[in-house]
């Protein structure tokens, strides 16, 4: 090898752990399907924190109880003095719905025909397709928006009555009304931010941990592949 693209590679490959160090530019692993089909599963994502998340943004961060210090990636729903309101797992900020933008992910309750018979041979392949038999005769599938929407099949989105336990106390109280995917208006306090995940009823996100800290920010998503 030429001595001075060696010297070139080196130093290309030095720079780029300094970036990563600092936090100029670096890059996350996602292991979860808590942020498909956006972000999807085994993608990586790269950031920078020269960057402060917008509303909306993909942004990695720290929850104050993350696991040896892990970093999350979610979307940052709202930021402080914000007005949130979540109606039917879909998220108004200041009134406006905000999700109209996006392809979500939800999940539905179907038959063990509708399943055996078009959601596993359409989804077999699809490393992202997660399904679970919940009795005998039914099945509980998470299918993206944009599928259901174009479907003949008429879906019936599965709600947990129970889920209502999960909520953060810490930012919901004991409101019995309130659940995962039905609560608000609340107005953010100064100084938090509020994420979830893409993937409605598969993220463990700011719903049921809290807010995050503006310190607690790490950086933003640029791109992923």
């Amino acid at each position: 090898m030429n001595i001075y693209l060696r010297n070139s590679l080196i130093g290309i490959a030095i720079l780029f752990v300094v970036l990563k160090i600092t936090g100029v530019f670096t890059y996350y692993y996602l292991p979860s399907s808590s942020n498909e089909p956006n972000l999807p599963i085994n993608s990586y994502i790269f950031g920078s924190n020269l960057i402060q998340p917008k509303s909306y943004d993909f942004a990695y961060f720290k929850f104050s109880d993350s696991l040896n210090g892990s970093a999350i990636v979610k979307r940052l729903i709202a930021m402080p003095g914000d007005r949130l309101e979540c109606k039917n797992g879909e998220y108004f900020v200041n009134n406006k719905k905000l999700d109209n933008r996006i392809d979500l992910r939800f999940s539905y309750k179907v038959d063990k025909s509708t399943y055996d018979n078009i959601l596993f041979p359409k989804f077999k392949d699809n490393e992202s397709f997660e399904a679970f038999q919940i009795t005998q005769d039914s099945y509980l599938v998470f299918l993206n928006t944009s599928f259901v929407k174009n479907d003949t099949i008429n879906y019936k989105r599965y709600a947990v009555d129970n889920d209502k336990e999960k909520l953060s106390k810490s930012i919901f109280g004991r409101n019995k009304n309130w659940s995962l995917s039905n609560f608000g208006p609340i107005v953010l306090p100064k100084g938090k931010y509020f994420f979830s995940g893409d993937s409605r009823d598969n993220s463990y996100d700011s719903r049921h941990r809290g807010f995050v800290d503006e310190n607690q920010i790490i950086g933003t998503v640029l791109f992923k592949i």
